[in-house]
C-alpha cells in the first residue's frame, strides 16, 4: 500500500485475493530468501530489507483476515481455508530460518547503546530473537515436523472455532408477540436487562449460553496441540510460554492479583446478590433484576439515558475530550474525498496534530448477523513508518444497533464504553511517536499491556468537557451509579481469566468444561447444567487471549492507576488536565513498543503501579 493511497476495498473480491495471494507469497518467498543470502551488517540491511520483502503480503492477508471478520461469507471462508496454511507454513519459514536468527544476532551484537532510536533498533532485534526461539528456530527433525504440524491444525481449529460462532449467533431467532430477539452482541444484553417477558429471557439467556456445541470437540484438541506445543519448545505448560512474552513475571503472579481482587470483591458480591434475591434468582432474571434495583436506587432508567447517546453525539464528545486530553483534532473525510470502503455504513476519519495529519482510521459501527464477528475490536492495517512516509491506518469495529426508521443509532452506557475503549486502541497505533514499524503503535506492546490505553479512555465518558448533552441531575444520577455492582462485574472478569489460566497451566483436563464450572462457583456465576460458555468463548480459542486473558484485569490496573495521575491533578483543574493529558500522550501513547510496557508506565507515573487505585475508584477498598 502506498504511503498516499488506502487498500482499494471496492475492488477486493475474494478470487481477486487469492490471485494476489498466490503472487505475493512467491514474491516474499523470494525476498526473504535474498536477505538469507546476504551478509547484513547493520539493522537496515536486515530489518529494512525484510519488512519490505514480506509487508505486501501480509497486508493483503490482513485485509483477507479483516473481511471474514466483519463481511464473512462461504467465499472468503474459502480463501481463508485455503491459505492460511500456506501463510502459516511461510510464518514458521521466517520464525525458524537459522540465517535470519544468526544475521539477527551479529546485527545486535555490533550495535552499541545509543539514542532512542538505536535503543527501538536493539529492541526489535531482541524480540525478533526471542520470537524466533518461541516458533522453533532451535527445532531440528521430528520435533520442527510436528512443531509446524501443530501451528497448521491450530490456525485451522481456530477459524472453525470462530465460524461456529457467528453461524451459531445468526442462525438463531424468537418470535413472539410480533417481535423478533436475536442473541447477537447488539440486543441480547439490552433485552435481557429491559425484557419484562421472563419466558423470552429464558429462551435468550439458553441459546445463548448454549451456542455451537459442535466446538466443544475443537477445544479440547486445542488445548492439547497447545500443551503438546509448549512441552517441545521446553516449556512447562502453554501458559509459561504464554507468559514468557508478556508483562506478569510469572503464573504465580497472575494469580496472586486474581487472589487479591477475589478477597477485595467477595463479601461485596454477595452483598450485592442478596439484594437482586440472591440463590433464589434463575441465572436469566439476574441482569433484568439488578436493572430494576439500579432504576429504583438511582431514580433514572437506561432508556432515558440512552436518549441523550446518540452515536455522532457520543462521537463529537470523544473526539471533543480527545482533542483536550491530547491536543489533536479528528474530522470526518466524505464525499468525493472518502476512499473506498467495504460497507457503505463505514466511515473514514483523519487525525491532525497541529494542522498536520498524522493517521487515518475507519469506522464499522453497526452490527451485521451473520457476517461480522461478534463484539468490539480495533485492528491496525498499516503501522507508521517514517523512512517510507507512512501513517497509521486504524479500524475500529463495533457491534452497534441499526439506526430504525424512526431515529438514530442510540447506545446504552455500556456501548458508550465499549467506544471510547476501542479509540483508546485506536489512539496508541495512531499517535505513536516511534518512527520504526516494528515498534510503533501496539507492536511489542505486551499483550497484557495492551488494554491499558483502552481501558483508561473510558473514564472520560460522563466527563462535562465530552460536551455530550446529558442533564446535569441525571448525569449525577449516573455518577453515583458508577460502581453499581462492580465487585460483581470484577469476578465475571477474574471468572474468566482463572478460567483460562487453569485451562493452560495444568495438565489437559479430561473435562475443560468442569474447571468452567469449579471457577463459576467460586467466583459466584451463575450457570445452567446445560451450559457451554467455552464454545463460544472466541477470546482464548479463537482470538489472542490465550493464557492471557488475565491482562484485562493486569492492565486494568496501570490504567486506573494513570487515571489516578489526573485524580491527583485535580480532575475540575482544566490545566493541570491537560499538563498531564500531554504527558500521558507522550509516554503511554507515543512510546508504542520501543521500551517495554512496564518502563512506560514509570515514565508516566515515576513509579511502579499500585492496585490501590483501582479499588479506590472501584469503592472496593475496606470501609
Amino acid at each position: 500500500m502506498a504511503c498516499d493511497a488506502f487498500p482499494d476495498w471496492g475492488s477486493l473480491t475474494p478470487d481477486g485475493a487469492a490471485a494476489d495471494l498466490t503472487r505475493l507469497l512467491d514474491e516474499a518467498e523470494k525476498g526473504v530468501a535474498a536477505v538469507e543470502g546476504s551478509e547484513p551488517q547493520a539493522f537496515e540491511d536486515l530489518e529494512w530489507r525484510l519488512s519490505d520483502a514480506v509487508r505486501p503480503l501480509w497486508e493483503r492477508w490482513g485485509m483477507v483476515a479483516h473481511m471474514t471478520s466483519v463481511m464473512n461469507s462461504d467465499a472468503w471462508r474459502k480463501i481463508e481455508e485455503t491459505f492460511q496454511p500456506k501463510l502459516v507454513e511461510f510464518s514458521l519459514r521466517i520464525g525458524q530460518s537459522r540465517r535470519l536468527y544468526d544475521h539477527a544476532k551479529n546485527v545486535l551484537s555490533r550495535m552499541t547503546p545509543g539514542d532512542a532510536v538505536q535503543e527501538t533498533r536493539k529492541r526489535i532485534l531482541s524480540k525478533f530473537l526471542e520470537s524466533a526461539e518461541r516458533a522453533g528456530v532451535g527445532l531440528e527433525g521430528e520435533k520442527k515436523t510436528r512443531f509446524n504440524e501443530i501451528q497448521a491444525s491450530l490456525a485451522k481449529l481456530g477459524s472453525d472455532f470462530r465460524n461456529a460462532v457467528i453461524d451459531a449467533t445468526a442462525a438463531f431467532k424468537l418470535e413472539k408477540d410480533g417481535k423478533t430477539y436475536t442473541i447477537d452482541d447488539a440486543t441480547y444484553p439490552e433485552t435481557m436487562k429491559h425484557c419484562a417477558d421472563r419466558e423470552v429471557r429464558e429462551s435468550l439467556y439458553r441459546a445463548r449460553v448454549t451456542r455451537a456445541p459442535e466446538n466443544e470437540a475443537r477445544i479440547g484438541e486445542i488445548l492439547s496441540l497447545r500443551r503438546e506445543m509448549a512441552e517441545i519448545l521446553g516449556f512447562a505448560d502453554y501458559a509459561e510460554l504464554s507468559l514468557a512474552a508478556k508483562c506478569a513475571p510469572s503464573v504465580g503472579a497472575v494469580c496472586e492479583m486474581i487472589d487479591a481482587l477475589d478477597g477485595a470483591t467477595s463479601a461485596r458480591a454477595a452483598a450485592e446478590a442478596d439484594e437482586i434475591g440472591g440463590d433464589a434468582l434463575r441465572p436469566w432474571d439476574v441482569a433484568y433484576e439488578a436493572e430494576r434495583l439500579r432504576e429504583r436506587r438511582y431514580d433514572y432508567s437506561e432508556e432515558e439515558l440512552k436518549r441523550c447517546f446518540g452515536l455522532d453525539a457520543v462521537m463529537s464528545g470523544l473526539f471533543r475530550m480527545t482533542k483536550f486530553l491530547f491536543g489533536v483534532d479528528i474530522e470526518e473525510v466524505a464525499g468525493e474525498a472518502k476512499p473506498p470502503v467495504w460497507h457503505p455504513d463505514v466511515r473514514f476519519f483523519a487525525v491532525r496534530e497541529n494542522g498536520e495529519t498524522v493517521a487515518h482510521f475507519y469506522f464499522d459501527p453497526y452490527v451485521r448477523l451473520g457476517q461480522k464477528s461478534g463484539g468490539a475490536w480495533m485492528n491496525e492495517f498499516s503501522n507508521r513508518c517514517d523512512r517510507l512516509g507512512r501513517k497509521p491506518l486504524a479500524v475500529i469495529v463495533a457491534n452497534f444497533p441499526v439506526p430504525g426508521k424512526d431515529g438514530p443509532c442510540l447506545l446504552s452506557m455500556r456501548e458508550v464504553e465499549t467506544f471510547f475503549h476501542e479509540f483508546g486502541h485506536a489512539l496508541q497505533c495512531m499517535l505513536t511517536r516511534v518512527g520504526e514499524e516494528g515498534a510503533a503503535g501496539i507492536s511489542l506492546v505486551e499483550w497484557d499491556a495492551v488494554e491499558v490505553a483502552s481501558q483508561f479512555m473510558e473514564n472520560w465518558c460522563l466527563d462535562d468537557r465530552t460536551g455530550i448533552s446529558v442533564p446535569s441531575e441525571l448525569k449525577a444520577k449516573v455518577r453515583a451509579a458508577k460502581n453499581f455492582r462492580a465487585a460483581s462485574a470484577c469476578r465475571r472478569q477474574l471468572a474468566f481469566a482463572k478460567t483460562d489460566l487453569d485451562l493452560h497451566s495444568v495438565a489437559v483436563p479430561s473435562d475443560p468444561d468442569s474447571v468452567k464450572r469449579a471457577n463459576f462457583v467460586r467466583f459466584g456465576m451463575p450457570m445452567i447444567p446445560e451450559d457451554r460458555f467455552l464454545c463460544a468463548f472466541t477470546h482464548i480459542f479463537a482470538g489472542g487471549y490465550a493464557a492471557g486473558y488475565y491482562g484485562y484485569k493486569w492492565a486494568e490496573v496501570m490504567s486506573a492507576d494513570c487515571y489516578g495521575a489526573f485524580e491527583e491533578a485535580g480532575l475540575g483543574d482544566d490545566g493541570a488536565v491537560r499538563t498531564i493529558g500531554a504527558k500521558y500522550r507522550e509516554t503511554v501513547l507515543a512510546l508504542g513498543g520501543s521500551i517495554s510496557a512496564l518502563d512506560v508506565f514509570r515514565r508516566f507515573r515515576g513509579r511502579d503501579p499500585e492496585i490501590e487505585a483501582l479499588l479506590r475508584q472501584q469503592d472496593l477498598l475496606d470501609r
